[in-house]
This record gives structure tokens, C-alpha cells and sequence, in this order.
């Protein structure tokens, strides 16, 4: 089966309350805090489930910076994609409207998936994270298993590549 490595900023995790059922939020907010620095995060919760969404101070503030450290890293070849990107990022200021660009997908490096991870609680159980995700990569079809530390790998040279905050919302999934 062919699927996608993609990376890109976390801007919304929902876990529904029946896997909390089975655990705690300390515990699931534990793990993810493993993965992503919650303090980016607003916390919220419903009926059917718990939520951590990007604070839109954040995305506002860091996003296109992070995004243009982030193209530098790209081959020069794509500049041109960038250069068309970047301005239309600009342009938005509410994290609705910058989602609504990337939902489009009229980016080759900027569209908005969903991503089902799984984050281990303990050794014999898991929690299913729906994550929605601002992709900066997408390249695909890979046939690949248990590529978990390449992809922790390559969460942390971005974090270390980068002077934003932001970057600690960044993830990559093979989905």
C-alpha cells in the first residue's frame, strides 16, 4: 500500500474521550507533550473529545518566518514556488483564513491534511490522534514500516533548524 511521508505544523489534535475513557488526559497530554511543546497550544474539550489547537498568536507572529527558513533549506529550483506562496501566507492574518489557502491546495508545499497517529500510553496501550496538519512536504507514494525515529529525526533537525517557536508544532507522518 503507497502512502505519503508528510511534514508539516500541527494546527489542531483531537483525541476522542473514548480513548480517554481508557487512560487520563494527564497521561495522553503527556505523551503528546513528548511530540509537540503543548505551550503552543489552547486546550479544549466537548462532549466527545479534547482538543489542543495552535494559538493564533503563534501562527500570526512565526508562521511565515518559519516557512521561509524552512524553503531556504528546499532546492533552488523551487523558488518560484515559494515566491508565489509566501506573499498569499502573508496576506492572510486569522489561522481560519490560512487554513482555507491550504485546504485549497494550490501549493505544492502548503496544503492541509488530516493525519491518524497513534501516541503509546503504555506498552500495551495507544491513543488514536486525529491531527490536522499545515504540510510543507508531501512526497510520496512510499512503501516503508516502523520509520518512527527517521521521522523523529527529521521533526528535530527542523526544530533545531529553526529560530521560531512554531517549530515545536511541527511533525512528520508517513499516512
Amino acid at each position: 500500500m503507497g502512502q505519503y511521508l508528510q511534514m508539516g505544523i500541527c494546527h489542531q489534535m483531537l483525541i476522542g474521550k473514548r480513548e480517554i475513557e481508557k487512560t487520563t488526559i494527564e497521561k495522553i497530554t503527556g505523551e503528546l507533550g513528548k511530540l509537540v511543546n503543548l505551550e503552543l497550544f489552547d486546550f479544549e474539550e466537548s462532549e466527545e473529545n479534547v482538543s489542543f489547537i495552535i494559538k493564533e498568536s503563534v501562527v500570526q507572529e512565526q508562521l511565515h518566518m518559519f516557512l521561509s527558513e524552512q524553503f531556504s533549506l528546499y532546492d533552488q529550483s523551487y523558488a518560484e514556488d515559494f515566491s508565489e506562496l509566501l506573499p498569499e501566507i502573508e496576506k492572510r492574518k486569522l489561522l481560519v483564513e490560512i487554513i482555507e489557502l491550504a485546504e485549497e491546495k494550490e501549493f505544492r508545499f502548503f496544503q492541509h491534511n488530516n493525519v491518524y497517529d497513534n501516541i503509546e500510553i503504555s506498552p500495551w496501550q495507544t491513543a488514536q490522534v486525529d491531527t490536522s496538519l499545515l504540510a510543507i512536504f508531501i512526497e510520496g507514494k512510499l512503501l516503508m514500516e516502523s520509520y518512527n525515529s527517521f521521522l523523529r529525526y527529521w521533526e528535530n533537525l527542523v526544530r533545531a533548524s529553526s529560530s521560531q517557536a512554531i517549530s515545536g508544532a511541527f511533525r512528520a507522518f508517513i499516512d
